[in-house]
């Protein structure tokens, strides 16, 4: 007999939002957390790193870092005080330790002070990702950081690396150059998030060059060396472009290594099971969410990409409905993504080049927020809204924001596409003025505009472009 109906390893958004799922169907249901209760998301990732972003704009600086991050301290205790309230008045129990497989429906659970085994009918492992550490690399957390030990940082560097011009690379080099120190942004690659609208990411380099942001990009890290000079820590770093046959030696203060994450995997004895990880820890699952052994399923980022909180969450749902109700699922095929960079980005929906790609035949619809009201009294001039329309049905293919509220703005545009609205469903309908809101509206007179000139009708819907 089973002891429980779901065992869910690890309580971040993915494990959490599982549990809560069963609970709320009068299921018997235990979450293992080895860390502390909101995993990942909570102490070392979101929420502490968004946090240091609204001192970054509200121009805070490093020396106020101990005031910021006891803040923040205040925030993730909060909000650590409300999950546990929400297993705890649905009855799911909770237990601080490391599990591990012993057999295909027993986990070993290790606590501090003693050990046991359960039986559950399923088993959801959502048990996150680490960043991932080049070898040879010393991380001190003094000088040498990665993106979960960099919010440990109490000393103000003036020059630092940050080595991996990924989503996170690109938030902590923008947040950590409004906080006042010389950033530069370094990545073997050539271009910066490559699966992001290009227009948008052209409108965020030209932002980091005001930030002073020096980017180098097609640079990889050959060498580096820590030494002390007057008492402080000196990095020296040999960068080299392979493309170029370029070699650069530079000194920073500080270093923080954004180079992926990987899935943590190694303790639950996976092979008990056969259950398999590839080489970045990650697990393969299928649309329902379960691994290659039926009753045991994976969501969150140890399944990989999106590796978003609201993803993983939204998986973590899924997969239990699947579990205890053989429900088929389905994950939205339109979600929004956030990227907390300073200015922030967010995308919902197809990217131009996809489009290009596939011959479909669209239009562009811009609207700038150094048009709107609202843009000028929040002093943001260089924020834009760029709708994707079908040139023919008028439907919105993608939405792509850059600027002042980006990631609230974007849930707009998803609803719109979830409902399978065209442009003129904003052309007919009245925001409130002044609002960036209302960019939605000024971008789909620019697309429909487009669409009739092409159709050689010329006639303006309102108002001209």
């Amino acid at each position: 007999m089973n002891d429980y109906d779901l065992l869910v390893i690890g309580s971040g958004p993915g494990g959490q939002k599982a549990a809560v799922c069963a609970a709320k169907q009068k299921k018997k249901v235990l979450v293992i957390e080895r860390e502390l209760v909101g995993g990942a998301c909570l102490h070392t990732g979101t929420i502490p790193s968004k946090a240091l972003r609204e001192a970054a704009l509200q121009k805070a600086d490093l020396d106020d870092l101990k005031t910021i991050m006891e803040r923040t301290q205040h925030v993730i205790g909060d909000e650590s005080i409300v999950i546990g309230a929400q297993l705890e008045r649905n009855n799911i129990e909770y237990v601080h330790g490391t599990a591990s497989f012993v057999g295909p429906h027993r986990i070993k659970i290790q606590t501090h002070n003693s050990s046991f085994e359960v039986n559950s009918q399923f088993i959801l492992i959502a048990t996150g990702t680490r960043p991932r550490h080049p070898s040879g690399v010393d991380f001190d957390d003094t000088c040498i950081f990665d993106s979960d030990t960099v919010l440990k940082m109490r000393i103000q560097p003036k020059k630092m690396l940050v080595i991996g011009a990924g989503v996170i690379g690109c938030e902590y080099a923008s947040i950590y150059a409004r906080l006042g120190i010389s950033v530069y942004l370094a990545d073997v690659r050539d271009q910066l998030l490559t699966s992001i609208d290009q227009e948008i990411v052209a409108a965020l380099v030209r932002q980091f060059e005001k930030d002073k942001i020096q980017l180098l990009l097609g640079y990889d890290l050959k060498k580096l060396e820590k030494t002390k000079k007057n008492k402080l820590n000196e990095l020296k770093i040999e960068l080299f472009n392979k493309k170029t046959n370029e070699t650069k030696h530079l000194e920073f203060d500080a270093i923080l290594f954004c180079s992926g994450r990987i899935g943590n995997v190694e303790s639950l004895n996976l092979k008990a099971v056969s259950v398999t990880a590839d080489e970045r820890g990650l697990i393969k699952v299928n649309k329902n969410y379960q691994t290659s052994v039926p009753h045991i399923y994976a969501v969150g980022d140890v399944i990989g990409f999106p590796a978003l909180a609201a993803s993983g969450a939204e998986q973590g749902r899924l997969a239990a409905l699947h579990a205890l109700n053989g429900k088929e699922v389905s994950f939205p095929a339109t979600f929004p993504y956030g990227i907390y960079t300073i200015p922030e980005i967010s995308s919902v929906g197809q990217q131009e080049a996809d489009l290009k790609k596939n011959d479909v035949d669209y239009v562009v619809g811009i609207a700038n927020y150094r048009e709107l009201a609202r843009g000028k009294i929040i002093d943001d001039e260089n924020g834009f809204l760029k709708l994707l329309v079908d040139a023919e049905t008028s439907k919105i293919l993608g939405v792509h924001v850059i600027g002042t509220g980006a990631t609230e703005l974007i849930h707009i545009g998803q609803v719109a596409m979830a409902f399978d609205a065209s442009a003129e469903f904003f052309v007919d309908n009245v925001f409130n003025y002044p609002t960036l809101a209302e960019a939605y509206k000024v971008a789909a007179l620019n697309a429909m505009n487009k669409i009739r000139f092409r159709n050689e009708d010329h006639l303006c819907l309102i108002e001209p472009d």
